[in-house]
């Protein structure tokens, strides 16, 4: 009888279970993780990628003092991140990296033209008196001590006197011999110790370092070794003669100071070139320091450029560490005087918390004032309190913006509805247009530059994923490539669990919902469901994703009130693009679901979904890293014409941009960012973004109807009020 079902087992093609099954399960399980893993690290440089092309399309607007090292930086790290997503697409799709390869190569060495070749400092004087130094100095000077020198100079607003050790100074000294090459040698080696076993598969990946983070051990040690070493070396006899001179003199003419309660001493301010901008902590500030003691202070300076901190930084950002030179400011001051720092839209808040009383604080708020003004920008600046009674100004630079965008309709003369985020993509000139009338660098040739690099760097010009010009060979842009990797690398994980049908841990499941199957297919990438699924289905309760059950939440509070009455000629538009437009199909073979994939994690939630004859998708990072979260929406299609289509974009655009979101426009194309928020608000955006994706289906078909309009963003809103105000779960 046995061999009977043997028999019967062969003809109808089933198998009993092999020995070796457990290990087919476990080779599955371990090639899982390493796609995993690689898909993890592709979403971070992703991640890192928008965040730097944010920043630099900040730079346009927000009136900060910059030179080609901080484009060449920017530039560095978001090719740095492209690359490494192409590395690791590479591991889930190599068909498809290797189509990207050639035509970022391409785009790189455009920008490397606009860029030109790296070129050390055309250095003449080693230190210069501050009362000579201005913008046109920022790539010898340092952007925020040039910018100073243009607070002093050009604004004539109170500044100490004093001078600057520029990045001639710091090429000198670092030019020693054997000093560069032995700090290069021991960064490399964070890079080599990098390169690990992160797969947990036995493979090595050609990657950054693990140790990206201020406060890991091997960081910490080796930022302490090279610390040793520059505090060690000699200093150049011609930059110790510089020094002491510049110090002699400064103190020998007088400060115009009030040294009634003691010594004039120096406070000593590193600003790095290339590495951003405001008060990082990365490179504390020395206050205090006798004049004998400059030369000492000059290389703990320099010394603090190899800080956990600020190491973490440039690796985490891309950032070589040969392009970044440190310049140094010695300011003259009393020693008993007071300092605070302060931001120039809060200057009585920051008043307050220094004890200072009504006049003092009515005088600060009027330097702020002064300072936002002559710069054309919210500042943040450090004030210092001498014993007269006077403010003068230590640093200053652009106020930190709450997340990581700043909304189009906040820019007066910007052209493009709420172009912002890392996820904006208007062209650069269109970029540089509204910048003209923001910044004082407008019109530099640097920022031109910034210009004419962003064009190579931001713009989104690929179409719709489903589009058959979604291609590699059409990328004109970074973006572009990084967009193609991102999909192609989603694609590829959904994939790989639909088809391994024998690895149920991880094949994609059905979802479970009130009883009935849901038209959602969803792959758990690692930590996502509380218990594995035994059979096709995946129960709601059973999802263990707070990002998930957030745009649950907003997909079931309130049921969708079926498609609005139509006008007659809503109705034959959406008739005539069916009819017409080969993206759509009312035919019996139009597969609403099959567009519904869920990818999730504990922390991440990748979905994709097509509702009616629109196309939508949800990604968001909600973790315990706060610098690392975001969530990010698309929304295109429809089935009316442009017209209406364009419209309904305009409406989704004008709810979203009501809860902070960055957006960007293009034609029937809406892409919406959100960063930088704690945690509950980010869970809130969620909420809202799965209320939209019920709720906003058919509306195209009235947007020709303006009451129409007008009561259905009442109604979204009252409901998205209602629905904030439940109590969250989880």
């Amino acid at each position: 009888m046995a061999g009977l079902f043997d028999v019967m087992r062969s003809f109808l093609g089933w198998e009993r279970p092999r020995a070796g099954g457990a290990d087919e399960a476990e080779r599955l399980g371990a090639e899982f993780r390493r796609r995993h893993t690689n898909f993890r690290l592709l979403l971070t440089a992703g991640k890192r990628l928008l965040s730097t092309l944010a920043d630099m399309k900040r730079a346009t607007t927000d009136g900060r003092v910059f030179g080609m090292t901080y484009l060449r930086a920017g530039a560095t790290s978001v090719t740095v991140n492209a690359f490494r997503m192409i590395k690791h697409l590479e591991a889930l799709a190599p068909e498809s990296a290797a189509r990207l390869r050639p035509r970022f190569q391409e785009i790189c060495l455009q920008v490397e033209e606009v860029l030109g070749r790296r070129k050390p400092p055309v250095c003449g004087e080693l230190v210069a008196n501050l009362r000579g130094v201005d913008a046109s100095q920022a790539d010898l000077m340092g952007a925020r001590l040039a910018e100073l020198g243009e607070i002093k100079n050009r604004l004539g607003l109170p500044v100490p006197e004093g001078f600057v050790v520029g990045a001639c100074a710091y090429e000198l000294f670092a030019s020693q011999p054997g000093l560069r090459e032995e700090m290069a040698r021991r960064i490399q080696s964070l890079y080599d110790a990098g390169a690990q076993d992160d797969a947990e598969d036995g493979s090595q990946m050609e990657r950054p370092p693990s140790t990206c983070e201020a406060g890991d051990a091997a960081l910490q040690a080796m930022s302490r070794e090279i610390e040793a070493l520059i505090l060690a070396a000699p200093l150049p006899e011609a930059l110790e003669e510089a020094l002491t001179g510049a110090c002699a003199v400064l103190m020998q003419t007088g400060s115009g100071l009030d040294n009634t309660c003691g010594e004039t001493h120096l406070c000593v301010l590193p600003n790095s070139l290339g590495e951003g901008q405001g008060f990082t902590g990365a490179y504390p500030a020395q206050y205090s320091v006798p004049c004998a003691d400059v030369l000492g202070a000059y290389r703990r300076a320099v010394a603090g450029k190899y800080s956990a901190l600020a190491m973490a930084r440039r690796l985490s950002h891309g950032i070589p560490d040969i392009d970044v030179s440190l310049c140094v400011g010695m300011l003259a001051v009393p020693e008993c005087s007071t300092r605070g720092t302060c931001g120039s839209s809060n200057p009585s808040t920051a008043a307050r918390a220094a004890g200072l009383d009504p006049d003092e604080a009515l005088r600060l708020a009027g330097l702020a004032k002064q300072l936002e003004e002559g710069l054309g920008a919210p500042v943040q600046f450090e004030w210092l309190l001498r014993p007269d009674g006077s403010f003068t100004l230590l640093r200053c630079g652009p106020e930190p913006i709450p997340g990581a965008s700043i909304p189009c309709a906040s820019i007066p003369g910007a052209s493009t509805p709420g172009e912002s985020g890392p996820d904006e993509s208007g062209p650069g000139g269109e970029i540089c247009a509204a910048s003209a009338r923001h910044s004082h660098m407008a019109g530099t040739p640097v920022h031109t530059r910034l210009c004419e690099l962003l064009e190579l760097l931001s713009p989104s010009t690929l179409p719709a994923p489903e589009d058959p010009a979604f291609r590699a060979v059409n990328c004109r842009t970074v973006r572009d490539v990084a967009r193609i990797a991102h999909q192609r690398a989603v694609d590829a994980m959904f994939d790989f669990g639909r088809s391994q049908q024998n690895f149920s841990e991880r094949q994609a499941k059905q979802l479970w919902a009130n009883g009935a199957a849901m038209q959602w297919w969803i792959i758990n990438l690692e930590d996502a469901f509380t218990t594995v699924p035994e059979g096709k289905f995946i129960r709601l309760e059973d999802i263990d994703s707070p990002p998930f059950q957030a745009v649950w939440a907003g997909i079931s509070a309130f049921p969708w009130a079926g498609p609005p009455p139509v006008d007659v000629r809503g109705f034959l538009s959406i008739m005539y693009e069916s009819t017409t437009n080969p993206e759509i199909s009312i035919t019996g073979d139009f597969d609403f679901g099959a567009w519904n994939h869920i990818l999730l994690s504990k922390a991440y939630i990748s979905l994709s979904s097509r509702f009616g004859y629109h196309f939508v998708s949800i990604e968001a990072f909600v973790g315990e890293r706060a610098r690392e979260n975001y969530v990010s929406f698309q929304f295109r299609g429809g089935a009316a014409e442009m017209t209406r289509r364009a419209r309904r974009i305009a409406f989704v655009s004008g709810i979203l941009s009501e809860f902070g979101f960055g957006i960007e426009v293009k034609e029937d194309a809406l892409i919406a960012r959100v960063e930088g928020l704690p945690t509950a608000d980010l869970m809130d955006r969620l909420r809202i973004l799965g209320y939209l994706i019920i709720h906003t289906r058919q509306l195209d078909m009235i947007m020709r109807l303006p009451e129409q309009v007008r009561l259905h963003r009442e109604k979204i809103l009252r409901e998205i009020g209602e629905m904030l105000a439940r109590p969250r779960q989880g």
